[in-house]
């Protein structure tokens, strides 16, 4: 399904629940009542929220136990912090200027930072990876403002998960005066320590991904060529086609040893075309009495391939043949009737448009070779492979199939770039973000028995509104920049 379709169903999903929800209110229902007393969920229109307090205990017992360590910790994670705040501004700052020379001269050129839209600059199949992430990210964070506040002191009200339309994130509720009754630098680290966890997620997530080919070893190997994962809109029709979990090994004369060399392989086919060396007697058997048949769209063409002698023989000779045989039998690849091996031969290019218009095309016929399995053959454009057959560098050694390894790498990548993201956002100066408390914070600091109580308001007030500033511009900025 698209994303229309999915997040329709959602808002009908969401709308049949509120009203179901107030209907059953409405009508005091004891059995609905003892559910909520079970299961503390709070439907509101669009978003269902759930709190609990069943594990504030066990985590700040858990808390007590390593006091030492997490007063060390987060207060290397403050300095940190705080350390990235004038980076991030800075970046946002760059960002900006980019987005807007984008839309100024219909640019391309990617930012450092740009929304994510489902369907837009989010392929619709990414979309789990994205929802998973952002849980995780999110969770990871408001552990880290739990954590903090226990081990100061803070006791928890409630820690719970929300549901926006499709979007997931968690949340923690603290005691608002028991915080501000904290020292200013107690403080800080309490709204420090969401991002200093998303940046030790980010870098944790980065470094098991950069690890994952040596920890893999042993039940994968690389350089071995590729495996197929997903079939992104590829029909499979047969036994000739691809199948998830086929081993690619070549296209054409290029050998594949990765992803990176199936992109060049398959780009080195749209820049070269190549042909099969064939021997003369062969033809001769094999010729029909309408060798110019498959060449102008007749029954011929559906069962065999037009191909043609290469441009520097003379005269020139059509043969209609069929492109599998002809690939079983070749001696070897060639651009003319040099490179075959012996004068007995001849060179045959695939020729994909009609002698009877001047036209021209530039399809291929392109030959994967796989492990264990006939070649694939297919006549078209090679971005049409590109962009419907997604591979893995990892090869499977034993039974356990590449998609696994494909989608932890898959959802290590969102985690790193997200979560990285997520902590840049926070720790900018911005209303409702742990920027604006940080600002606070530092404020109190800063001003701590000197200046005016009116001049500390000043500088928070303008903190925030450059920081809210720029990210409403970055914001606007990425959305027109992706519709326009």
């Amino acid at each position: 399904m698209d994303v229309t379709t999915v997040l329709g169903s959602v808002i009908l999903l969401h709308t049949f629940f509120y009203y179901l929800d107030r209907y059953l209110k409405g009508k005091n229902s004891q059995r609905y009542s003892s559910f909520l007393n079970r299961f503390p969920v709070q439907i509101d229109f669009m978003n269902v929220r759930w709190t609990t307090s069943m594990f504030n205990k066990a985590l700040c017992s858990w808390a007590m136990m390593r006091l030492k360590f997490l007063s060390k910790w987060y207060n290397v994670g403050t300095v940190i912090t705080l350390l990235l705040c004038i980076p991030s501004l800075i970046l946002l700052g760059s960002t900006a200027l980019v987005s807007f020379e984008n839309m100024m001269t219909n640019k391309k050129e990617e930012a450092m930072l740009q929304p994510v839209v489902p369907g837009v600059n989010l392929p619709s199949y990414d979309l789990p990876y994205y929802l998973i992430t952002l849980l995780v990210c999110t969770v990871v964070h408001e552990a880290g403002h739990a954590i903090a506040a226990v081990s100061d002191q803070v006791p928890l009200v409630s820690i719970g998960l929300i549901l926006w339309l499709i979007i997931p994130a968690a949340f923690v509720e603290l005691p608002t005066s028991n915080v501000v009754g904290l020292s200013p630098w107690k403080q800080l680290k309490i709204y420090c320590a969401g991002v200093w966890h998303n940046i030790v997620l980010s870098a944790m997530a980065f470094a098991v991904l950069m690890m994952l080919p040596i920890l893999l070893i042993p039940l994968f190997q690389s350089g071995a060529g590729v495996s197929v994962v997903n079939l992104n809109a590829y029909s499979t029709d047969g036994h000739h086609d691809f199948q998830v979990g086929d081993q690619l090994t070549q296209i054409n004369d290029c050998h594949v040893t990765g992803v990176e060399s199936w992109r060049l392989c398959l780009t080195a086919v749209l820049l070269e075309s190549s042909g099969f060396c064939l021997d003369n007697s062969y033809l001769a058997s094999s010729s029909s009495s309408d060798q110019l048949g498959c060449c102008n769209d007749s029954e011929l063409s559906r069962s065999h391939l037009c191909f043609l002698s290469s441009p520097n023989f003379v005269p020139k000779k059509y043969h209609c043949l069929r492109a599998r045989e002809v690939s079983q039998l070749s001696s070897a690849w060639c651009s003319n009737h040099k490179g075959c091996s012996s004068v007995n031969q001849s060179c045959l290019m695939p020729s994909f448009h009609s002698e009877s218009v001047n036209e021209t095309d530039s399809s291929r016929l392109i030959i994967v070779k796989r492990k264990s399995a006939d070649p694939v053959l297919f006549a078209g454009l090679p971005n049409e492979i590109y962009l419907s057959v997604y591979v893995s560098d990892y090869v499977p050694r034993i039974f356990i199939g590449p998609q696994f390894i494909n989608f932890i790498e898959h959802l290590l990548r969102y985690i790193s770039s997200f979560s990285a993201g997520l902590a840049v956002l926070n720790v900018v100066p911005c209303i409702f973000m742990d920027g604006h408390h940080i600002v606070g914070a530092l404020s109190e600091i800063a001003f701590e028995g000197r200046g005016s109580i009116s001049m500390k308001r000043q500088t928070q007030y303008a903190l925030v509104f450059l920081g809210t500033s720029l990210v409403v511009i970055n914001i606007a900025f990425g959305v027109l920049t992706l519709f326009l």
